[in-house]
């Protein structure tokens, strides 16, 4: 049964009412999170500002609703809101609901036969009709692909985020707007913010007896001890009940990748009905690779509030792994 298959034939629901708006944004919010981490949630904030639907909508309407709407996942679960919506959601709008949630999975022109698979279930849960669903797919990919070929003239200059010492720049993977944060010290910075997005690269430079020993042994023995090490002072001896859940060595890559499993270690909390605040679950996941003379720890975090909304091991790790391998393609390394 896929992740997505458990949300919509949940029983759970959320003693919240949601206003019209409201339950448009959280049913593509809830597509968008079941189909983690291939989908980005993250855009579902643009594609709302292309439909009348939020119009009138301010950004701060916008970042608030997203995130009340967020807690109401992290408190009933992404079935509980899901079902809480559907009631909620006028039957005037399920076509509109529709489209904004296929926009989230267009990628170059298309709509991957993954992801199409996901539509048609999807769909079926909201009532929509085969050929409504299929033209409403194609409509989207046509307006999208127009989008792209007007922008596609128009460069637009990312914030970047330049190291203390010089040796990397990367673009700043969080919007201020939607609470983002730059922490950063010696030898790390990191990015997170309000919707649990966490980013970090941690650098050690390595000269001396470290370098002699990894041209010798070759970056395998020196990554593996290196990053298990780290993992056991950073995180395993911090996080009661934490665990090493998968490592693997990416020989193209020459890149050791593990991935932890940190109960009420996110960065993300939600507030009790006693009005205490918990740190939620997530798994991390961390990338060691060596480029000239520094060795990099690239991390970033996936957060739950019940395993039942996890995929399988396999699924996660693959997802954890892509979306590192994203992050560390807007880094450019530069020698010191």
């Amino acid at each position: 049964m896929s992740n997505f298959t458990q949300i919509f034939k949940s029983k759970d629901k959320s003693s919240i009412t949601l206003g019209l708006e409201e339950s448009v944004a959280a049913i593509a919010l809830v597509a968008a999170e079941a189909n983690s981490p291939d989908a980005d949630a993250d855009i579902l904030e643009s594609i709302l500002w292309d439909s009348e639907i939020f119009a009138e909508f301010s950004e701060e309407d916008m970042s608030e609703m997203l995130q009340y709407l967020a807690n109401i996942i992290a408190e009933d679960g992404l079935g509980g809101l899901f079902n809480t919506a559907c009631e909620s959601l006028p039957e005037e709008l399920v076509l509109d609901t529709f489209a904004i949630t296929v926009a989230m999975f267009v990628a170059d022109n298309e709509v991957s036969k993954k992801h199409r698979d996901f539509l048609k279930e999807f769909q079926e849960v909201l009532g929509v009709e085969d050929e409504e669903a299929n033209e409403i797919i194609e409509n989207v990919i046509d307006a999208y692909s127009q989008i792209e070929i007007a922008e596609s003239d128009f460069e637009v200059e990312e914030p970047l985020y330049l190291s203390a010492k010089g040796n990397f720049t990367v673009s700043i993977p969080v919007d201020k707007e939607r609470g983002g944060r730059i922490e950063d010290g010696d030898g790390y910075v990191a990015f997170s913010d309000d919707f649990g997005v966490l980013l970090k690269i941690d650098y050690l430079q390595i000269s001396g007896d470290i370098e002699e020993f990894i041209e010798s042994a070759g970056e395998l023995a020196y990554l593996r001890p290196f990053l298990n090490n780290f993992i056991e002072q950073t995180i395993l001896d911090k996080f009661a009940n934490s665990d090493l859940l998968y490592t693997e060595y990416l020989e193209d890559e020459q890149a050791y990748f593990a991935v932890v499993d940190l109960p009420g270690g996110a960065t993300l909390s939600v507030q009790n009905n006693d009005d205490q605040v918990t740190a939620l679950d997530a798994y991390r996941g961390f990338m060691a690779f060596i480029v000239d003379d520094f060795c990099y720890t690239v991390s970033c975090q996936r957060v739950y509030q019940d395993k039942d909304e996890l995929g399988s091991l396999e699924s996660e790790v693959e997802g954890i792994m892509n979306n590192i391998f994203d992050f560390i393609e807007t880094i450019e390394f530069s020698e010191v």
